[in-house]
């Protein structure tokens, strides 16, 4: 401060009135010196300046996503992603912080399917309209397509994403599309796989009921109703539904934790709210041998099961979307940013391995000269009060003292019987808004 103690009141006054000049808008001071005296960084100046999407062209792309869904509410934004975290936030945070985008509601933004809670994604697709890397003053007509840059040449949207989303979602690929292409409505067909272990499941029979879900069928017997959105048609084409064993080029667990795996794989053209869940659910009652096969032919007439039995949904852990399917959509994949993102899931899968094996010593510890009792673990049906597990998958199950056929059980409400109970509830809420 020693630098002003000559100066008179009108210099102190006027050298204030230069700082203020040099304030912005929103109220922060733009740095003329650094706080050693020197001028700002060249950071600290680009930090300054606004960007300017419009000095930029835009292009239509498809990007290919996986995430580990077990940390969100689904794939779906919900309007709060503070309580209700979602795997479509975080892009989109993601997409701003890039500068890709302005907003949502400028983007012409469309995904490929609305994956719930817990449930985990490989291969989702989104498409939207993002920044180019060519500049809007290089072309005499911005909406056309001609003369867009080569995809080789363009912004590396995958690297670029990747250092800014979380860990556990990562962009694979991307691909330049046409203008019109959609990804909810364009998709030929989504492929889902449901992992579990055999255990003392009979396989056989889960296929053989499995193939019955093959064709156009009306499937509101296995899923959950939603009368808000007043869907009038069930059916759904099913093109395959196979059980498959699984195998992985890591290393299996060992001991007790080296179980044997399978998958189901479900290829349909599009799914219903829950509807994979149920069909896993009446699977493993069939492969449990509590149900014959032939319960999936019955639920899916109609005429014989006007509504659903109550039976519980299987887990949402082991349930992944695989691969959404495409004509026209040829993904860039650039070896750098595959190795990276290859890098980055195998440091996770080795985390989750170790975490796996961490259980695993548990549970020999705990079982620990008890050998007739460790050999059981895989074969029992009974828990230690002898009441009945029924398999949901992702390691839960629920528990009975005695089962109850899915013939025998009291039915949830129709669809219709819903749609009006929803009917009466919105009449009475519009009735109470109007007499305030």
């Amino acid at each position: 401060m020693d630098k002003y103690k000559d100066w008179t009141k009108e210099q102190l006054l006027s050298h204030i009135e230069k700082l203020e000049s040099q304030t912005s808008t929103n109220g922060t001071a733009t740095p003329t010196t650094t706080a050693s005296g020197g001028k700002p960084s060249k950071k600290q100046r680009k930090q300054q300046r606004p960007f300017d999407m419009t000095k930029y062209r835009q292009r239509r792309i498809a990007l290919k996503v996986a995430y580990l869904g077990w940390n969100y509410a689904g794939f779906a934004a919900q309007g709060d992603e503070v309580n209700i975290p979602t795997v479509e936030d975080q892009i989109f945070q993601a997409l701003g912080h890039c500068r890709l985008i302005v907003d949502r509601e400028h983007c012409d933004y469309s995904r490929c399917g609305r994956t719930d809670r817990g449930v985990s994604g490989l291969g989702q697709v989104i498409i939207l309209n993002v920044r180019s890397k060519q500049l809007a003053s290089d072309t005499t007509n911005e909406n056309s397509q001609d003369d867009l840059l080569p995809a080789t040449e363009e912004l590396t949207y995958v690297d670029t994403l990747n250092r800014a989303l979380p860990d556990d979602i990562r962009v694979l690929s991307w691909a330049p599309v046409a203008p019109q292409l959609n990804a909810r409505f364009d998709c030929r067909s989504r492929t889902y796989r449901y992992l579990f272990r055999k255990d003392q499941l009979d396989l056989t029979l889960m296929q053989q009921a499995a193939h019955d879900f093959i064709g156009n069928n009306d499937f509101r017997n296995f899923c959950k109703l939603d009368p808000s959105k007043n869907i009038t048609n069930y059916h759904r084409r099913v093109l395959k539904c196979t059980i498959y064993p699984f195998s992985s080029t890591i290393t299996s667990l060992d001991s007790v934790g080296c179980r044997d795996m399978v998958y189901l794989e479900l290829q349909g053209t599009a799914f219903l709210w829950h509807q994979v869940r149920c069909m896993m659910s009446v699977l493993f009652l069939v492969g449990q041998q509590l149900e014959a096969p032939t319960i999936v032919k019955d639920l899916l007439d109609t005429t014989r099961y006007p509504a659903r039995p109550d039976y519980p949904m299987a887990s949402d852990l082991p349930l992944i979307l695989y691969d959404c399917e495409f004509d026209t959509i040829t993904w860039q994949n650039a070896p750098p940013a595959t190795q990276r993102t290859a890098t980055h899931w195998d440091q996770l899968s080795y985390a989750q391995h170790i975490r796996a094996l961490t259980c695993d010593l548990f549970l020999s510890n705990t079982m620990s000269g008890d050998a007739s009792a460790m050999a059981s673990i895989e074969q029992s049906v009974l828990d230690a009060n002898n009441k009945k597990k029924v398999v949901l998958g992702g390691g839960s199950s629920s528990l009975i003292s005695s089962y109850k056929p899915l013939s025998g059980r009291p039915q949830c409400d129709s669809d219709a019987m819903k749609k009006e109970k929803y009917s009466a509830r919105k009449r009475k809420r519009d009735q109470v808004g109007q007499e305030e």
